[in-house]
């Protein structure tokens, strides 16, 4: 494969993804509507789970979203007045806040395992398992190198 051939393939996965993310983010939306959440909501909730083992900050949630206070503030905000999230000021430094998610939480995403299971299978739908390991793989090296570049942008 010649040089420009890679590089038109690159142009191409690079504007898929955005693609992909915004078709995927309208289906998610469509499909959280009948709880009356965002995918965006499911994404601060699913990040503050699964990448912290301790109550994570604002900050430590920002800089883990790549995204701005505010948005991690507001979006947090709604979810603790839907129950799904409790800011508390840190026990050491009453400045910073603390995200812990409820146990209320944990029994909604509980009882929706089942259905998001589906709904994901239903996404990766017509891919091999070895096209989703490819893929996989990929997706990782291509996140990997974006947090370097993010990272560059920091110093």
């Amino acid at each position: 494969m010649s040089e420009n051939e890679i590089t038109g393939k690159m142009k191409s996965i690079f504007g898929h993804i955005f693609l992909l993310a915004q078709k995927w983010q309208y289906l998610g939306d469509r499909e959280l509507s009948v709880d009356n959440l965002t995918t965006k909501q499911w994404f601060l909730l699913a990040t503050i789970g699964t990448l912290f083992k301790t109550p994570p900050t604002l900050t430590e949630v920002t800089e883990a979203l790549g995204t701005s206070r505010q948005n991690v503030k507001q979006i947090a905000l709604n979810l603790e007045k839907r129950g799904f999230l409790k800011i508390e000021p840190d026990e050491n430094d009453r400045r910073m806040l603390r995200f812990k998610i409820t146990q209320e939480s944990n029994d909604f995403w509980e009882k929706r395992a089942g259905r998001d299971e589906k709904y994901i299978a239903d996404l990766f739908k017509g891919l091999t398992v070895e096209e989703i390991e490819i893929f996989y793989l990929g997706i990782i090296k291509l996140s990997q190198r974006a947090e370097e570049l993010f990272s560059q942008t920091k110093k």
